[in-house]
């Protein structure tokens, strides 16, 4: 058996040759395991995030192989750079931030051996920030509907992948990348398990308000149509209500001539479906704007090097 382990990093100098070295060392005490591979991208980090990389290429010549990146395209992308290099029977995504403990590894083989695509991960006790949690929970209730996503799964971003599953992932040629949407394209064979959630062993999570915005527009534009539905729906539901209200008003008026013109409610209702327009147009932009940017290929990612790449092969 084959692993492949593909981690994306950013400003991760601190803490990424210990995470190495645990990985590796966690690897190497189950038996059937015959090579591993370990990817690491470096996403255009602002240390020396690169530097270390570059070293434990030189200290790991079989076994780590370096990406670095010409910009900062985002964790999705940057996995995506990783997936293309790797060749294992089974490939682990995990971050860079120790949160994912590496002692998990085993557990996580043993479950998607039992003949299942994929296997989630889902934490007994979250130590992620509120933040985070909560950009969790909505992109969890907006991935129950908009991916088919079963509601038991918790889509942690440390997982395992079959090699078939990752073979069909890296089809997909489009800029705005989201692994877990195109897992659920590509199959519902998925299980997860129970592990410990580890304290961030540095600094703060990338993640904020703007990020977690883009990772829902993401889900919402790039894997359904449901949300152009809606606005055809509210549509049609706003030219019904505004319907009922100008009869309201009509008869209204014939009931009692000398009601004085409403300003306010006027100027109310104007704004209101002014706004609800805007919103509409703005969600079908979204979807345009994306076309738009696809057909004009833009890059999921742009490599400016890479270290034992000779001991790779890109897909």
């Amino acid at each position: 058996m084959n692993i492949s382990i593909v981690i994306p990093v950013y400003n991760s100098s601190s803490i990424i040759d210990n995470l190495t070295k645990e990985i590796l060392s966690v690897i190497k005490k189950i038996s059937d395991v015959n090579k591993i591979q370990l990817i690491l991208v470096n996403d255009c980090s602002t240390d020396e995030s690169w530097k270390k990389i570059s070293k434990l290429s030189s200290e790991y010549k079989e076994t780590v192989i370096g990406i670095n990146l010409m910009r900062n395209y985002g964790q999705h992308n940057a996995i995506m750079a990783g997936l293309r290099l790797a060749d294992g029977d089974y490939i682990i995504l995990i971050d860079d931030d120790y949160q994912h403990p590496p002692k998990e590894i085993p557990k996580i083989l043993s479950k998607i051996k039992e003949g299942y695509d994929v296997c989630y991960t889902s934490y007994k006790n979250n130590t992620y920030s509120k933040l985070k949690i909560f950009g969790s929970w909505i992109n969890k209730k907006i991935s129950n509907i908009l991916i088919d996503k079963p509601k038991s799964i918790y889509l942690s971003s440390y997982k395992c992948l079959t090699q078939k599953v990752l073979k069909e992932i890296i089809k997909y040629d489009g800029p705005f990348v989201y692994i877990d949407g195109l897992i659920f394209d590509i199959t519902k064979n998925v299980t997860s398990v129970d592990i410990e959630h580890s304290e961030r062993k540095i600094g703060k999570s990338n993640y904020n308000i703007f990020k977690l915005i883009s990772l829902w527009l993401r889900v919402l534009t790039n894997f359904s149509i449901v949300p152009l539905r809606i606005a055809t729906f509210v549509g049609f539901f706003m030219t019904f209500v505004s319907f009922i209200f100008v009869i309201f008003i009509s008869v209204l008026k014939f009931k009692n001539p000398d009601i004085a013109a409403g300003w306010a409610s006027l100027s109310t209702l104007i704004v209101f479906f002014s706004g609800v327009q805007l919103i509409l147009i703005g969600l079908v932009g979204e979807y345009i704007g994306r076309s738009y940017i696809k057909l004009n290929k833009k890059p999921q990612f742009v490599v400016r090097e890479y270290t034992n790449f000779e001991n790779s092969h890109e897909k």
